[in-house]
């Protein structure tokens, strides 16, 4: 008699496990990478919006005419993510026609998270205050 050969294969059950593996793995993962990139939006949104209101005494003085931003204008201008949803002025950002700012403040609110910039006056720099 001949010896039947079998051909080698994988049962049902084996895949069955690996498809369990496989979906436990991804239900850890999913919600960290979601979180991660929600975190990377929103450090790209602080950074596009701290390098707008940088440039804009350069805009001023390109313009030659004097600028005045308030919250809402930056807002429309750079909508914050979600999460960053208080973008907060003392008062309106002004410029003048040589690019001499008046100086202000800026606040971002994220719940009891805050972050803080000072617009230096005559330069416009922006400063880091700790947030409290």
């Amino acid at each position: 008699m001949a010896a039947v050969e079998r051909s080698r294969g994988f049962t049902l059950l084996e895949l069955l496990v690996v498809l369990v593996l496989v979906a436990a793995v991804t239900g850890l993962v999913a919600p960290r990478a979601s979180n991660w990139l929600d975190a990377t939006q929103a450090r790209g949104w602080r950074s596009d919006l701290r390098a707008h209101i940088a440039a804009l005494p350069v805009k001023a003085f390109l313009a030659g005419e004097s600028l005045r931003v308030d919250a809402a204008e930056l807002q429309a201008r750079l909508p914050a993510p979600v999460e960053w949803g208080v973008l907060h002025l003392d008062a309106p950002l002004q410029y003048s026609a040589m690019g001499a700012a008046t100086g202000g403040r800026v606040e971002l609110r994220r719940g009891s998270t805050r972050e803080v910039w000072v617009v230096q006056p005559v330069t416009g720099e922006l400063v880091d205050v700790d947030g409290q």
